[in-house]
């Protein structure tokens, strides 16, 4: 019986994987776009992003495009709802040592912007 209770429980970890509140407290902060890449490829785009967990809002500047609203999590995707405009979800890859690096399909193609936490 233990064996199975074990097995379980290591099962159901494994299986979720890193948890949602993880990255809900990791993604806390402001940070500035390091890299934006399109297919493998430098874009030479510019981001900066800052959320604020107590109420949930972000603000955000994507190359000159300013951009505020809500954000949530959901397991490793992360949804902005700028104000005005439908939700879009992206990928959390990785928050590893004030490093965030998200992927996203942009009309087909695959893109990923990698942050880093302003000190």
């Amino acid at each position: 019986m233990r064996t199975i209770l074990v097995s379980a429980l290591l099962l159901t970890a494994f299986a979720c994987g890193v948890d949602q509140s993880y990255f809900e407290r990791e993604i806390e902060g402001e940070w500035f776009g390091q890299e934006w890449l399109r297919e493998g490829q430098p874009t030479g785009y510019r981001a900066w992003m800052k959320f604020e967990p107590a109420d949930s809002s972000y603000r955000a500047v994507f190359n000159e495009n300013l951009e505020a609203g809500t954000y949530w999590i959901d397991g490793n995707r992360l949804y902005t709802h700028a104000d005005g405009s439908q939700p879009i979800k992206v990928r959390i890859e990785s928050i590893e040592n004030d490093i965030m690096t998200i992927g996203m399909n942009r009309g087909g193609q695959s893109e990923t912007i990698t942050f880093s936490r302003k000190q």
